[in-house]
């Protein structure tokens, strides 16, 4: 498959996710909002009726006793005819009065089950697959429930316009795709025109070289011209051939005295191995990468608001129905409300109360902008006049009814009743922001993606025929390639391996037993790329919730503070990344990276699974701390592998690509999983989370060498880690800055944020909003941070962000709310961004001065612990004064510990022995 067919496969796979992930999410908000708007109708409808039975229950009669109880029912039932039943009921669900075609049937168990766990509200919902269900109390003089009205709604009306909005999403969705990809064709086409040209020139010359045979003339260098990257790189290639070709007639001429080489046999013999390591990324790749990402991120944006528009004008137009009855029942209740009154004989002008009915019903019905009541001249109004948006574009719709007010001498006056043209278009504004999310993570996808895509067809291959040729220019024809990765410029370069095999069984022949060539392995910062970005999406997916989720499973630890019980999975899953590191490095050196990532995406598997299905807090500690293993594995084994297959001089840059595509996944994950879980519940989220892990697991099956390791992991001893804390600047270190830093992480980020703005009324996904501003405020400062230590010493600049950090959270602690939330976790991101790297970074230098005899690993080892290990106190603590002075005071503990962290590091500064 050539390489734009498979970069454009790729692109394309991408965009069809996007536009799946799109429309299922505006499917659910859809869903959502609808059921919503339904039940709120069907809570009037409860209400009106519950209206009419009041003054029985206030004189304390049974309800039994109002005797048109019949006529009120079939009133109320006309306002829909998609309402299957209305029951009065006594206040233990007992049912008094039905429908007429329902005779005296009693309520289905699930419905009678609903009301026995809503006895003291007096107004509630609920929804199953085939109802809508919505219930209002009937009050007596004392305040007391008399009994029930419920209105039961079938589901078929519903059912019947999600499955229309559905078909036609999926078709405009599929018409987007196609247009896109069409796009995308082009696009790479034009920006890989030059290397694809300059590729397909590499494959030609390996067949020319592969055709020749010895005492021919070489083949003739290729034309360069429109080769793009493959300008100079033909030419040195060409070159490369033309010597293997002559080092190879020469090896074969010494072996036979001849120029004629003999066919190779195929033998049972088997290969070594030996593993090559490669740059994380040529020159080529980082060129191509750069070209294409102007592409990506135009076609994705192109995506999400052409899919994005035609799902906003869908979803309005299933709403206008909806829009309509609503307005209709609206006005149907003021006009019967205010017929009562003139039917009694008060005149119109005489209504001192209609002013102020008409504004609660208004604050009631925020889809109604301006009610009037008219006369001979205009008596009351309320409201005003909203007009839609000229151009239309959020397709607001200006409609108006009249409702005729009528006395003994025909039509005495009128309701008019303005519809909100912009109400349904504001109800999905969440939709837009999730719209603008699932766009940056599709970026961030396409681009690991791409790369990897390149890595494999491009890229890779063109280094594995180099590294073999570069062997054979100089004569060393004991290594062939093998074609597990099966590309084209691989099977092109066939021949070269076959070069490789003859000589070796010629000499097999001359009685040489132990001449075999040695098999090629290439290890490639890109193959662990994928895999270490989904591994972090798993790992992210429940940040923005599962506080609050842990909060509504049963808690059979009641001896523990209920606070410090919402913090144990946290804590468990920290707890397990410290005490697993040792177990990981022992393994890693055992097993090798590709057992051990298998391994570690197996457990996350299972962590999923488990809390997926979790019914007890202790059920999701323990699931949660399998997922804090593997994540440990997952990282610790990525890092490795890094360390083993890229050279040391550029080991920097890879460990900056590896991070960053780590990161990427964390803010993706934080991103998607607070989405899902308000869009189909948490249990969905895990499974998602176990699905990812499972491809992760693929990918490393099919990217990662069975066994790449060289050396063997550093591991430490408990005693060794403990060593560095006997030095005063180390303690320094970890108390002022690296402590407080994670505690912020752990106890404010990942725990105090989702319980604070879920008691604010936020909904999952707005914490998911509201943490991936942290991680995208991290990924933009902390790369560029460094750059100011040209300007400010590094400890200057922890010492900024940590004051930034702690007046952010400050503000949230004393005015709590979701700006102030908004700008404490901005504050944390950004604070984060400035400490980040500046704790590694002092360590390194101690490591390198105060603490030389220890060295670098013991050094960066025992700050990883002791940081981890406070990081969990802090956690504990911060859970426990929050369950005892509000999420606010723990939120402003962190604030005070960052500042206390401040002075700490300020104070060193300022002493010539401490300082760094």
């Amino acid at each position: 498959m050539s390489v734009l067919w498979r970069n454009w496969l790729s692109m394309t796979a991408i965009l069809g996710l996007v536009l799946a992930i799109l429309s299922s999410l505006a499917l659910l908000q859809h869903n959502s909002i609808l059921a919503m708007l339904l039940k709120q109708r069907l809570s009037v409808v409860a209400q009106s009726t519950a209206g009419d039975f009041r003054p029985v229950a206030t004189m304390g009669l049974p309800l039994s006793m109002l005797r048109n109880a019949q006529a009120v029912l079939r009133e109320a039932r006309a306002n829909d005819a998609n309402i299957r039943a209305i029951y009065i009921t006594e206040h233990d669900g007992t049912v008094i009065h039905t429908d007429e075609a329902l005779g005296h049937a009693g309520l289905a168990p699930a419905v009678l089950h609903t009301l026995q766990q809503h006895q003291h509200q007096q107004v509630w919902s609920s929804e199953t697959d085939t109802a809508l269900t919505s219930a209002a109390a009937i009050v007596r003089g004392d305040h007391s429930v008399a009994g029930w009205v419920l209105v039961v709604y079938t589901k078929d009306a519903f059912n019947k316009t999600t499955r229309q909005l559905e078909r036609k999403i999926i078709q405009s969705g599929l018409g987007i795709w196609g247009l896109v990809s069409l796009l995308a064709w082009g696009v790479l086409r034009l920006q890989l025109g030059g290397a694809v040209k300059g590729f397909a020139q590499v494959q030609r010359l390996l067949v020319q070289f592969a055709q020749h045979r010895p005492g021919q003339p070489l083949p003739d260098a290729p034309d360069t011209n429109g080769c793009g990257l493959f300008i100079h790189e033909l030419p040195r290639l060409h070159r490369k051939l033309s010597l293997a070709a002559t080092r190879y007639a020469r090896a074969v001429h010494q072996q036979t005295g001849t120029t004629g080489p003999a066919d190779p046999q195929p033998g049972g013999t088997t290969l070594t191995t030996e593993l090559i390591k490669q740059a994380p990324d040529s020159s080529m790749a980082r060129a191509l990468s750069r070209r294409l990402a102007p592409a990506l991120v135009m076609l994705v944006v192109a995506v999400v608001l052409l899919q994005g528009w035609q799902i906003y004008r869908q979803v309005l137009d299933s709403f206008e129905p909806e829009q309509s009855v609503r307005l209709e029942l609206i006005g149907s209740l003021a006009n019967r409300t205010i017929q009562r009154a003139v039917s009694a004989g008060v005149p119109l002008n005489s209504l001192v109360g209609a002013s102020r009915y008409f504004e609660e019903l208004l604050h009631d019905f925020p889809e109604v902008s301006y009610l009037a009541m008219t006369a001979h001249r205009l008596e009351v109004e309320a409201g005003q006049h909203v007009q839609p948006r000229p151009d239309n574009w959020w397709n607001g719709r200006d409609e108006t009814s009249v409702f005729p007010i009528t006395d003994n001498a025909g039509e005495t006056g009128h309701i008019i009743v303005e519809a909100n043209p912009h109400y349904f278009a504001q109800q999905l504004q969440n939709l837009t922001l999730d719209l603008a999310m699932v766009m940056v993570v599709a970026m961030l996808l396409a681009y690991q993606v791409v790369v990897v895509t390149l890595s494999l067809s491009m890229t890779g291959p063109l280094n594995r025929l180099n590294h073999l040729l570069i062997r054979q220019s100089r004569g060393d024809f004991s290594c062939r390639l093998g074609h597990h990765r099966h590309s084209a410029l691989d099977r092109a370069a066939a021949f070269l391996s076959a070069r490789a095999d003859t000589l070796c069984q010629r000499q097999q022949s001359a009685g040489n037993t132990c001449a075999t060539p040695r098999l090629l392995r290439f290890a490639y910062l890109n193959d662990i790329r994928l895999p270490v970005f989904l591994f972090g999406v798993a790992d992210a997916l429940s940040i923005s919730f599962l506080p609050v989720y842990t909060r509504l499973l049963d808690n059979p630890l009641h001896w523990l503070n209920a606070g410090v019980v919402l913090s144990l999975p946290l804590a468990g899953y920290l707890l397990a990344i410290t005490l697993g590191a040792p177990l990981v490095r022992a393994l890693n050196a055992r097993w090798g990276v590709r057992r051990l990532l298998l391994l570690a995406a197996l457990l996350m598997l299972a962590a999923n699974a488990g809390m997926a299905v979790a019914v007890t807090t202790v059920d999701l500690i323990i699931f949660r701390t399998l997922a804090g293993l593997g994540y440990a594995a997952a990282t610790l084994a990525g890092q490795d592998y890094l360390l083993d297959v890229v050279p040391r001089e550029m080991r920097g840059r890879a460990l900056g690509l590896f991070t960053s595509a780590l990161f990427s996944g964390i803010f993706s994950g934080a991103a998607v999983g607070g989405l899902i879980a308000d869009r189909s519940g948490p249990p969905a989220v895990f499974l998602t989370g176990a699905l990812i892990a499972l491809v992760a697991a693929v990918l490393v099956w099919c990217f990662i060498p069975p066994d790449p390791r060289q050396t063997a992991g550093t591991t430490f001893r408990l005693a060794d880690l403990l060593q560095p804390l006997r030095n005063t600047r180390f303690i320094v270190l970890i108390t002022g800055l690296a402590i407080p830093a994670n505690v912020m992480i752990q106890g404010f980020i990942a725990f105090l944020v989702a319980l604070q703005m879920n008691a604010l009324g936020a909904t999952t996904a707005d914490v998911a909003r509201m943490v991936m501003l942290y991680f995208l405020l991290l990924l933009l400062i902390a790369p560029v941070a460094p750059r100011l230590d040209k300007h400010l010493h590094i400890s200057t600049r922890a010492i900024l962000g940590a004051l930034l950090a702690a007046t952010a959270l400050g503000v949230a602690a004393t005015w709590p709310g979701y700006w102030s939330m908004l700008y404490a976790v901005a504050g944390a991101g950004a604070g984060q961004g400035l400490m980040r790297d500046a704790a590694v970074a002092i360590a390194i230098t101690l490591a390198e001065s105060d603490l030389a005899h220890l060295g670098q690993d013991t050094v960066l080892g025992s700050l990883r612990m002791v940081e981890r290990a406070g990081s969990i106190i802090g956690l504990l603590a911060a859970a426990w004064l929050a369950s005892k002075l509000g999420y606010s005071a723990g939120i402003a503990a962190i604030a005070l510990w960052l500042l206390a962290g401040m002075l700490v590091l300020l104070m060193a500064k300022l002493t010539a022995t401490l300082s760094y």
